[in-house]
């Protein structure tokens, strides 16, 4: 017999047996769908498919009815528990199948990619997708075959992990080579754990299609449209300030800031114009809103805009005042300290507190006599705590100045004592 004739030899076996194996098969469902009712008195019925499940029903409820109504109940009772707790029992370990069976997904990936990962996103300049692919030893098409999911829960853990030291662009470009970009862009579309998938693009962050995201800006659920509406200026290439321009009154939870300083630091990365804060906040009636667009100044905000936060300090909107004057602090402007001098007189208690932190922080050196007078002047204990502060760290004059408060000033010897152990333990700390 020649190779040819055996190897035909051993298809033709293999074909009888999966005929064999179809057959039995059949019989097992035909004996499993098929009954038969032998009558003591006439002929024998026969019943088919359906008629089983009718005849069990029918056999089981003549077999309760001899039994009074409340057994009958108790038996229905008992049987619907036993039916729910097959079913949660399933579900449960269902879950524990899945989980396991993600785990070891998870660690083949982590011990497979997660050095390349990390390789791409800390490099400090643009890589080329063929070189994604070469640093990862995977093209696209092979990640279009992997569990995305999992590509994104690795790269997730990465973005923790490595925090403000990962270079951006690198991130949006390493999603598109393994498909995690394409991952989110369909589970935003099929609308599948879509606040999830919000809360995940904001954290990478990357870019998505803007008409998969345009959908939930007018969402139902708050916390779904305030999330795509915070992100949408991230992927929008025509209006990426549209958005925040018209929710100018509306009120904000705790991730807009944050993805708003992103969103301006993001334009301006790309040499893009951002928005006139200070044309935002005249506009809005939200007192949160209004301090956000004016914290936004020291960053991104243009000369004129930073010259024009002193006349903040004089507002009735406490948290503007207050905003104001952290701003002028962050800039360290000189000439705009002697406006936040001119105002501390007039201004309640936390702004003072402010005014004396950021006349520390700019620290021109001219200013210890200011400082000493808040601390021997304000009825606050919290104020001249926080000028004893400023005064121990402005320069030699002030640490002058502090120690011989310490001797002849107030009856405060704890602060005193407390802002001494806390500075020397600081340099311990460093040292």
């Amino acid at each position: 017999m020649t190779k040819k004739q055996r190897k035909n030899a051993r298809k033709d076996t293999s074909y009888v047996r999966k005929q064999y194996l179809c057959s039995l098969f059949y019989i097992k469902v035909y004996t499993l769908l098929t009954g038969q009712y032998m009558a003591i008195v006439g002929p024998s019925a026969y019943f088919y498919g359906w008629e089983v499940i009718q005849y069990v029903f029918y056999l089981l409820d003549a077999y309760v009815k001899q039994f009074p109504w409340q057994v009958r109940i108790s038996f229905t009772i008992i049987g619907l528990c036993i039916l729910t707790m097959l079913q949660v029992l399933i579900l449960f370990l269902n879950r524990i199948i899945r989980r396991k069976r993600d785990q070891r997904r998870y660690d083949y990936y982590q011990k497979r990619f997660e050095s390349a990962f990390r390789t791409v996103l800390s490099e400090p300049e643009k890589i080329s997708y063929e070189e994604i692919e070469y640093i990862c030893k995977t093209d696209r098409s092979e990640f279009a075959r992997l569990d995305g999911r999992t590509l994104t829960h690795l790269i997730m853990s990465l973005r923790r992990e490595l925090g403000a030291s990962i270079y951006i662009p690198n991130m949006q470009r390493l999603c598109n080579v393994t498909g995690v970009r394409a991952h989110l862009e369909n589970r935003l579309v099929k609308g599948r754990n879509v606040e999830h998938v919000l809360q995940t693009l904001i954290t990478l962050p990357i870019r998505v299609s803007e008409g998969a995201l345009a959908a939930y800006t007018g969402n139902k659920n708050k916390q779904i449209r305030e999330l795509a509406r915070s992100y949408f200026g991230f992927c929008s290439k025509t209006e990426p300030f549209l958005l925040v321009a018209q929710d100018v009154n509306e009120p904000f939870n705790l991730l807009y800031p944050i993805t708003f300083h992103r969103l301006c630091g993001w334009h301006l990365a790309k040499g893009h114009p951002t928005p006139h804060f200070l044309s935002l906040e005249e506009h809005s009636d939200n007192d949160g809103k209004k301090a956000l667009f004016i914290s936004e100044v020291p960053y991104y905000g243009t000369e004129e805009e930073k010259r024009s936060l002193s006349r903040f300090l004089t507002t009735d909107n406490p948290q503007s005042c207050i905003a104001a004057i952290r701003a002028i602090a962050l800039i360290g402007d000189p000439e705009s300290e002697n406006d936040l001098i001119k105002n501390y007189d007039i201004l309640f208690p936390p702004a003072k507190r402010e005014i004396l932190q950021a006349v520390a922080r700019i620290n021109t050196g001219r200013q210890t006599e200011f400082l000493r007078q808040a601390y021997l002047h304000s009825t606050s204990h919290n104020t001249r705590a926080v000028a004893l502060s400023c005064l121990y760290n402005y320069g030699e004059q002030g640490r002058a100045a502090f120690y011989e408060l310490s001797r002849t000033g107030l009856d405060d010897n704890q602060f005193f004592e407390q802002i001494i152990f806390l500075k020397n333990h600081s340099q311990e700390s460093e040292a």
